[in-house]
């Protein structure tokens, strides 16, 4: 557990970082934007002029004010010099005035020293009085010197303050202020340093009869110090004002600028709106009748442009899109019948020689109906990239539906030695095994090729020849190529008028059941019968299964022929003795009908067959049937009654379904029991599926006996029963015996 209270205690490394450096980071950034913005260069631009102005009008008022100040200091040292001088010819009666032509006093003229000994007697007034009287109607520090003339410098006299002259002088040798006195000899202001203080003075000379320099009064109007205080304060008051105009100004001129310029933000975001094709929303500020209006127009028309020419672009798109579609197979992208009618007929029109190659896949209704159409699609798709993986430069796949393709080739040779030479290698490609969820099924391929334009001139001619030879292939037993003949249409003919008769046999009662035996090899009995349906033409006579069977599974007649194969021969096993038993074929198409166990039940309670004497045959095409048909399978099972895996080894289930299935019984194909006496392959087959079915608990049945020598192997072999021809043929169930003997000179013979 954690102490909270103590955790409590713990400082939070970093919490005010974190807090802190994206509140920092936006305002960087805001800055940053401002400072890119316009309205920060105008503002910047107003600001630096504003700056400039003021700058410049503050620097001549300031020179004016100096000026200024100047001027009444010089006017206020004269005053307070003219004072002096009033107050001095007051004191020392034997001084006078010498001023200019505007009345101005310019220096003192004396027939005697000032200040000295002398005066001090012949006046009764120390300097130091003297200077107090001038200070107390200035209001200011006065200051007497006497000019040696032998030393040519001021020597310290007296001082209004009282303060008597000590060793150090009170003014340096060279004071600017009085080394001017001196030469100019008339009034004369300024600032000067008198012990240690700087003033501003007014300094009256005093000059003998004979103008020589006696000495000088200096008469201050205030120390430098607290008259540049005030000039400072005057300073710092103009620039505060400077100051707060430019900041006054620059608010002014920002929020001018932002509020000019605010739409051009907006109308920029929306141009780039436009240049990234999102043009959902209208462009503000089209209403205003300044150069922001016209521009927001401006824009706006641009981003009707761009709709429409979106627009337009959907337009092409859409057509080009349904164009293709029109023109090409939604599911394996391949050329449809109307591109390839389209082609042919551009390719007859070049009066060049090409074939055209019908292909149909064998197996392939089987393959749906089991695994279910998705899987069926997925095949279709793997073909369709086998084909056209084949094609030459020029050819044309197109799919015609279903498990339909056709091809045209172009063709610059021998044009049946050409398709030859294509349809091995489709035969070849499409034979190779897919896997199917997890299932490894392998189709076949008919094809049918017919020759332009010797074969045909119109495209309905080319393709209707191409499948006259596509049916003969059919025939000849799949898997091979035919090319077109003459006389080829009579064949199909009749194949499609046994298809329309194939639908009314039924109806008719043509069909029939025979019966063929299969032998317990323990025990040489008959174990069963296998009832195998027959139709009986009415022109064509006996019609072998191998002909209609396919055609009733293609055309669904395979579901009420075997409900009616399953109740008849459930009736005449009635009549059997009651350990024969009854083995009846189920087609997958019957598995795949959601009633097939109810169709088995009924045939059941109808006959009154026992479920134990009746075995049902599947197909491994049974066992890859989809969730459905092994369903129905296990119910079929459930009544009692033995499903029979028949044909063994011929279909592409895997031998772990043996397991999974409800299996009692397995049938060899007559294939491998053929081949017993030649083929050592064979036998080692027929051994490996005995050993099986031993291990599984299930009986074997081989199929297609028909030498006592491949009898002989078998029962070497462990298998446990046999059919065929070697005991017993099919026969109607007015003819069929019971008990079957063993042949004798090569012949059968019967009980």
């Amino acid at each position: 557990m954690i102490d909270r209270t103590r955790q409590a205690d713990i400082p939070q490394v970093g919490t005010g970082p974190i807090v802190r450096i994206p509140f920092l980071r936006r305002s960087l950034a805001r800055a940053a934007a401002w400072k890119r913005s316009l309205v920060s260069k105008i503002t910047l631009a107003f600001v630096m002029v504003a700056l400039a102005s003021y700058g410049l009008g503050a620097m001549v008022g300031w020179s004016m004010f100096v000026d200024a100040a100047n001027e009444q200091w010089h006017n206020q040292a004269r005053i307070n010099a003219q004072i002096a001088s009033s107050t001095l010819r007051n004191i020392y009666t034997y001084v006078v005035i010498k001023a200019d032509e505007s009345g101005q006093v310019e220096q003192i003229v004396s027939s005697e020293p000032v200040g000295n000994d002398d005066s001090i007697l012949f006046t009764g007034f120390t300097p130091t009085d003297v200077l107090a009287m001038v200070a107390t109607q200035t209001k200011n520090d006065a200051w007497l010197f006497h000019f040696d003339q032998d030393t040519q410098r001021f020597v310290d006299i007296a001082a209004s303050t009282g303060v008597s002259p000590g060793d150090a002088a009170w003014i340096r040798r060279d004071e600017a202020l009085f080394l001017g006195a001196l030469q100019a000899g008339k009034v004369t202001s300024g600032f000067a340093t008198i012990a240690g203080e700087r003033h501003f003075l007014g300094l009256l000379p005093i000059v003998s009869t004979d103008d020589k320099l006696f000495g000088a009064v200096a008469v201050s109007i205030g120390k430098a110090s607290v008259l540049n205080q005030t000039r400072d304060a005057l300073l710092r008051q103009a620039l505060l004002a400077v100051l707060t105009v430019l900041l006054m100004t620059g608010c002014f001129v920002a929020v001018f600028a932002r509020r000019l310029f605010r739409p051009v933000p907006t109308l920029v975001q929306a141009t780039l709106k436009i240049a990234s094709e999102v043009t959902d929303s209208a462009t503000p500020f089209q209403d205003r009748t300044d150069e922001i209006g016209a521009m927001a127009r401006a824009i706006e028309a641009l981003r009707e442009a761009v709709v429409e020419r979106a627009r337009l672009r959907e337009i092409r798109d859409m057509a080009v899109k349904l164009e293709y579609m029109a023109h090409h197979d939604a599911l394996t992208g391949l050329a449809n019948r109307a591109l390839l009618m389209k082609t042919l007929s551009e390719a007859l029109d070049t009066q060049r020689a090409f074939n055209v190659l019908l292909l149909d896949l064998d197996r392939f209704k089987v393959i749906n109906d089991t695994l279910g159409h998705g899987c069926g699609d997925q095949l279709l798709v793997t073909i369709a990239n086998r084909i056209r993986a084949l094609l030459g430069e020029g050819d044309l796949a197109a799919r015609l539906g279903g498990d339909e393709f056709a091809i045209i080739q172009l063709v610059d040779g021998d044009a049946i030695e050409d398709a030859r030479e294509l349809a091995l290698r489709l035969l070849q490609s499409i034979s190779a095994g897919v896997v199917l969820e997890g299932n490894e099924v392998i189709v076949g391929t008919s094809i049918g090729v017919s020759c332009a334009p010797a074969d045909g001139y119109t495209p309905g001619q080319l393709l209707q020849n191409a499948d006259l030879a596509l049916y003969r292939a059919k025939a000849e037993g799949r898997g091979t190529l035919v090319v077109y003949e003459q006389g080829m249409d009579m064949v199909v003919q009749d194949q499609h008028a046994l298809e329309i008769d194939l639908r009314l046999a039924l109806q008719r009662g043509e069909f029939e059941i025979h019966y063929q035996p299969f032998i317990k090899l323990g025990s040489d009995t008959v174990d069963g019968f296998e009832a195998l349906v027959r139709w009986r033409h009415p022109n064509h006579g006996l019609i072998s299964p191998d002909r209609f069977i396919p055609l009733a599974e293609e055309t669904g007649i395979i579901v009420p022929l075997g409900a009616w194969v399953l109740e008849r021969a459930c009736a005449d096993a009635m009549s059997w003795p009651k350990t024969m038993k009854l083995a009846v074929n189920l087609s997958p198409i019957q598995l795949r009908q959601g009633n097939i166990v109810d169709t088995v039940a009924r045939a059941l309670k109808i006959s009154g067959l026992r479920a134990s004497r009746l075995e049902l045959e599947v197909t491994e095409t049974a066992v890859l049937a989809g969730a459905d048909s092994r369903r129905a399978l296990e119910l079929i099972a459930g009544l009692g009654i033995a499903v029979v895996l028949d044909d063994f080894g011929t279909g592409y289930a895997s031998l772990s379904h043996l397991a999974e299935m409800p299996f009692k019984k397995i049938k060899i194909d007559r294939g491998f029991v053929a081949n017993l006496p030649t083929h050592s392959t064979s036998r080692a087959i027929v051994a490996a599926i005995t050993n099986l079915a031993r291990e599984l608990g299930m009986e074997v049945t081989a199929e297609g006996v028909e030498t006592e020598e491949q009898l002989i192997i078998l029962k070497a072999a462990g298998c446990t029963n046999a059919q065929g021809y070697f005991f017993a043929r099919p026969h109607p169930h007015s003819q069929i015996e019971f008990n079957v003997m063993k042949p004798v000179d090569g012949r059968q013979k019967h009980a």
